[in-house]
């Protein structure tokens, strides 16, 4: 099967599914928070594509089935590549041997978040040591996002 394919079927299958949500944040409650402070190291090291997603209990407190493809509204912010977002999603198994770990971003521009996370365009990819790959996109004119591919430079 051709790998590009199904990397790029991935990154959509990622932004897509997670359109739905439009981030509200409901007040958080001091156990959410206290998750989210043990968690966020995690959450933002995988999404950054530094490694992957190891399942503490804190991160199962927020990713509660990980191949789910729905927008995980976290209680607070955390900062991925210095931008901050509360709209997170986590898939690790794409059917294809890939997974990948997406983070969402309003009123800010693609080409600002490409430079926060280091790509450059016109693909606005780039790939990472241990097998994955950072891309960035746009949904629509208000959501752009940063996935990190994990599994995407297997070919």
């Amino acid at each position: 099967m051709n790998h590009a394919l199904i990397r790029s079927l991935l990154a959509v299958a990622l932004t897509t599914v997670f359109a739905s949500a439009q981030a509200q944040v409901p007040e958080a409650t001091p156990q959410e928070l206290a998750d989210l402070e043990s968690a966020a190291p995690n959450l933002v090291a995988a999404i950054e594509c530094k490694r992957k997603l190891v399942y503490t209990d804190a991160v199962k407190a927020f990713v509660k089935d990980p191949n789910s493809f729905e927008n995980i509204i976290l209680p607070a912010p955390v900062s991925i590549f210095g931008l901050r977002t509360v709209v997170i999603g986590v898939t690790e198994d794409d059917g294809n041997g890939g997974g990948g770990y997406v983070a969402k971003f309003s009123n800010v521009s693609l080409k600002e978040v490409a430079k926060a996370a280091r790509v450059k365009g016109p693909d606005y990819k780039r790939n990472v040591k241990g097998g994955g790959m950072i891309e960035v996109g746009s949904e629509d004119k208000e959501t752009v996002y940063i996935t990190c591919i994990r599994g995407a430079s297997d070919d």
